[in-house]
């Protein structure tokens, strides 16, 4: 039975494909079935040798990764990573960079989509800046600020060097409405280009500022050019102004109800022939402060 069977050729290549099923078989018994996985997007992000640039802009800002692994870890709650290398990068301006990823353990990178992505690189810098305060509202009737001071006169900006130039000024804005007396506060300090628009991508530091502002009963009063002395032999003092014609006086509520002008200091005319201007402090009751403290004050002489 046997001998017909081996001398039948339909029978042996039956034979031949039934072992080699059965080889195959054991042979792949061992080896685990391999399932592909699209994860994406994924953002990508940068690595940098030292702290000197940073990234403003990529396109496109995230990537397709394609990975391969066993059904078991290639798994729905899986993730990659992806990032450009700027270690070589030696200066501002848009770069094609690779792009590399990073595959959970278990599975194989098969591919990245797309290969490259545009960079746009700008170098980090860092300039100092005063603080200006600012504020917000405004006190109650009858009352005005005197001075705000911040604990500390400046602050540093850093962030790209393209953002940094835009920087006009530090602000520190602080809410005085309604304000009867003396306040502290606590503020955030920002940075504002020449309109006044905070600019992003930079770091005000320190952050928060504290900042005392004094409140007093104020009164905007008239101002009065005094002077002494007579002008020289045949000529005459004319007219008399003075620049600003107002300020704005702050003090006890008491002092200020009784003021109804404010004199300058005396402007010396002794023997003038000619015309005299100058800038000259106000003469203020003790506790009493001016905004402005001086005036230009004109004394025309003339024949």
């Amino acid at each position: 039975m046997t001998d017909r069977l081996l001398e039948n050729d339909t029978a042996l290549k039956i034979l031949s494909v039934l072992i080699a099923i059965a080889i195959w078989v054991q042979v792949n018994s061992g080896v685990p079935r391999q399932v592909d996985r699209r994860l994406g997007p994924v953002p990508v992000t940068w690595l940098a040798a030292t702290n000197h640039y940073t990234v403003l802009g990529m396109h496109p800002a995230s990537v397709t990764i394609f990975i391969k692994g066993s059904p078991t870890t290639v798994t729905q709650s899986i993730h990659a990573e992806a990032w450009v290398d700027l270690a070589h990068i030696t200066k501002p301006g848009t770069y094609s960079l690779p792009v590399s990823a990073s595959v959970p353990p278990g599975t194989s990178l098969v591919s990245v989509t797309p290969t490259d992505v545009t960079v746009t690189v700008d170098s980090i810098t860092a300039k100092k800046f005063s603080i200006t305060t600012v504020p917000q509202g405004h006190v109650a009737s009858g009352y005005g600020i005197v001075v705000m001071t911040p604990v500390s006169t400046a602050a540093e900006v850093s962030g790209p060097s393209h953002d940094v130039a835009a920087v006009a000024q530090v602000v520190a804005r602080v809410n005085v409405s309604g304000q009867t007396s003396n306040l502290e506060a606590q503020v955030t300090l920002v940075a504002v280009n020449a309109a006044g628009h905070a600019v992003p991508q930079v770091t005000v530091s320190p952050s928060l500022m504290d900042v005392a502002v004094t409140v007093s009963p104020e009164k905007t009063l008239p101002v009065i050019v005094k002077y002494h002395g007579t002008p020289g032999t045949g000529f005459v003092v004319g007219p008399i102004s003075v620049d600003p014609g107002q300020v704005t006086v702050f003090g006890p509520a008491s002092t200020l109800s009784g003021m109804t002008s404010v004199d300058t200091n005396p402007v010396t005319i002794s023997g003038r022939t000619t015309s005299v201007t100058k800038r000259v402090n106000l003469t203020l009751p003790s506790g009493v402060t001016a905004s402005p403290s001086s005036v230009r004050a004109t004394v025309s002489i003339g024949p």
